[in-house]
C-alpha cells in the first residue's frame, strides 16, 4: 500500500468592517512598496497592474484607522510612497501569526495522520 502523508494548508486573512483588510496579497504588496518605494514598482516586480496594485493599497488606507501607506506627490524628483510604521507593525503582527498558524499545524500533522490510517 502506498502510504501517502496528508498535511494541513491555511490562509490568514484581517477582515475590518466584513472587507478584507490584510491577506498576503496585500502584505507582498507592502512588504515589495517598502523596497521600492513605489506603487508602480512594486506593481511591475509583483506583475500586476498598477490599477490593482493602488485599489489595494487604497482600500487598507481607507479602512485602517491610521494611514498605512504615504503617498509623496511628484515633484523634481517624481513622487512615490512610503509605508507608515503601523504598516511596517501589520506586516510584521501578520508575518507573526503565520509562523503561529504553521507551527500549530506542524504539531497538528500527526494527529491528522491518525483520523486518516
Amino acid at each position: 500500500m502506498n502510504h501517502q502523508a496528508f498535511n494541513m494548508a491555511a490562509d490568514l486573512s484581517f477582515y475590518r468592517e466584513g472587507e478584507l483588510f490584510l491577506g498576503n496579497a496585500q502584505v507582498r504588496l507592502l512588504k515589495q512598496v517598502a523596497i521600492d518605494g513605489s506603487i508602480h514598482a512594486a506593481a511591475k516586480n509583483l506583475k500586476m497592474s498598477y490599477q490593482h496594485a493602488w485599489h489595494i493599497l487604497d482600500k487598507m488606507n481607507l479602512l485602517s484607522p491610521v494611514p498605512i501607506v504615504i503617498r509623496q506627490k511628484g515633484g523634481k524628483d517624481g513622487g512615490g510612497c512610503r509605508i507608515s510604521p503601523y504598516g511596517m507593525k501589520l506586516i510584521r503582527t501578520y508575518e507573526k501569526k503565520v509562523e503561529d498558524i504553521v507551527q500549530f499545524l506542524a504539531k497538528s500533522s500527526s494527529e491528522l495522520e491518525s483520523c486518516f490510517f
